[in-house]
């Protein structure tokens, strides 16, 4: 039996541009590559290999190129110290009390590249540091960075260590081939990212703060891929048109089951697949996908709108016909940028239909308000947000909300920065839950935490 994701508070990118900029001036030297870049543009050698044709170099990450196939490396490192204080002491995870230390949440290895006939490739290793599951002595559970799997220790467990988040997913955190038709059409099958709200969609290397808000956690833990980054096995159709591109669209079919399943050895799957959407339409400039603070420069401005949705039917059994729940996501977001100011928003809602199915009905939905500002002719941002989000069955309802500040120091760019963000954490409703991947926002119940994240990235 498909056993349903915790609904408790939760939350790259598929942009169409070559690169992902920062507002920072002189791209050339501070852009780091979107992670699903897979428009990797010829450029002149810088070193030639000893004995063969190819040449190699680095521009955006270190490439390899021989003929028409290209190889192109990229590494990200974030390094944290992080602590989460709790307002409420029976919330406090038991016996660690009051949590902090250092973690290394991400140590991404990514391959793209080009291969023969218009066929482009990704492959991204994920090696973090991941966490481990605890239990209060009131009952209540909360993650650090452990990945979203479905282990739940047994009612007196303190600490359950018998599963490593490598079981269950893995290195793998995504990996497609495509085929480029044209601009306006380009065929993409593997492990993919779903469609969904922009800030899931900006790469974790690119974003403003330390990581994902409280209002994209949630989403991201009741779709597909129940983590802070949407993934299913798949294919999709992807493409832009207008005189520039301005028009951009994605269209996936996947399993709707996450990364954990391979549904054809797996006889706890469904044959119901999962369909998802996404236009995006940049009004100015080139947003594309992600928040925005990526493509802004001095005496210009931008202005993106998106809309997206994802259905999957999730059933229970297959002989005889059991269903679970008509499951729909949908949402709709902006970006903004002009000089050093920049805005992101969001809104987006999930509706679980159990009539006639064995399920629970369940709605929720969660918003977002980010801005930020980078100092002109200097290398500081600063950066605010708001969000929340509630969600559950009919009478049980939990939610959150967060208030968040941030400050980024740029030493080069994306590839080399420093962050200090701190987030203000309330439980809202029955009480707040959410169990994120990366983000880290802990269980506080109905009462209020805090948590604090020093973050040193590297990005190559």
């Amino acid at each position: 039996m498909r056993s349903l994701v915790s609904l408790g508070l939760a939350g790259g990118a598929l942009a169409l541009a070559a690169f992902a900029s920062p507002v920072l001036a002189d791209p050339s030297s501070r852009e780091v590559q979107s992670a699903v870049d897979a428009y990797l543009a010829s450029s002149q050698a810088d070193a030639s290999l000893v004995g063969g044709a190819g040449q190699a170099g680095y521009d955006g990450g270190f490439w390899i190129r021989g003929g028409s196939f290209l190889l192109k490396i990229n590494l990200t490192l974030q390094t944290r110290w992080e602590g989460f204080d709790w307002d409420d002491t029976a919330s406090e995870p038991s016996p660690g009390g009051d949590l902090s230390g250092f973690s290394l949440p991400r140590a991404t290895l990514k391959f793209s590249g080009d291969a023969t006939c218009d066929v482009h490739y990704y492959a991204e290793l994920e090696f973090g540091h991941s966490g481990a599951w605890y239990q209060n002595e009131v009952g209540a559970r909360s993650f650090t960075t452990q990945l979203y799997g479905g282990i739940f220790p047994d009612a007196g467990a303190r600490l359950d260590t018998s599963v490593s988040p490598s079981e269950l997913y893995g290195t793998l955190r995504e990996g497609w081939i495509e085929y480029e038709t044209s601009p306006y059409a380009i065929f993409r099958m593997g492990l993919v990212k779903t469609p969904t709200t922009r800030q899931l969609m900006t790469p974790p290397e690119m974003q403003q703060f330390v990581d994902v808000s409280m209002a994209s956690a949630f989403l991201g833990q009741v779709m597909p891929g129940y983590t802070d980054r949407n993934r299913d096995y798949g294919a999709m159709l992807h493409g832009a048109f207008g005189c520039d591109g301005e028009w951009q669209y994605m269209v996936t079919v996947t399993n709707g089951d996450g990364p954990v399943h391979r549904n054809v050895l797996d006889g706890e799957t469904s044959d119901c697949f999962a369909y998802g959407a996404r236009v995006n339409w940049d009004i100015k400039g080139h947003l594309g996908y992600e928040e925005g603070a990526l493509r802004s420069h001095e005496c210009e401005w931008a202005a993106s709108v998106g809309a997206w949705a994802h259905y999957y039917t999730d059933h229970q059994q297959e002989n005889p016909f059991v269903k679970y729940a008509d499951r729909l996501t949908w949402g709709v977001d902006a970006a903004f940028a002009w000089g050093g100011l920049s805005a992101t928003l969001a809104y987006q809602a999930t509706d679980w239909d159990a009539s006639n199915g064995v399920g629970l009905d369940i709605t929720g939905f969660a918003y977002l308000a980010q801005v930020g500002y980078l100092f002109p002719g200097t290398a500081w941002e600063v950066a605010a947000r708001y969000s929340y989000y509630e969600g559950g069955p009919d009478n049980g309802e939990i939610g959150g909300s967060e208030i968040g500040v941030a400050v980024n120091y740029y030493i080069d760019g994306h590839a080399d920065k420093v962050t200090l963000d701190a987030a203000f954490i309330s439980g809202e409703q029955n009480g707040h839950g959410l169990a994120d991947t990366y983000a880290g926002y802990e269980p506080t119940g109905d009462g209020d935490g805090v948590l604090v994240r020093l973050q040193w990235q590297l990005a190559l």
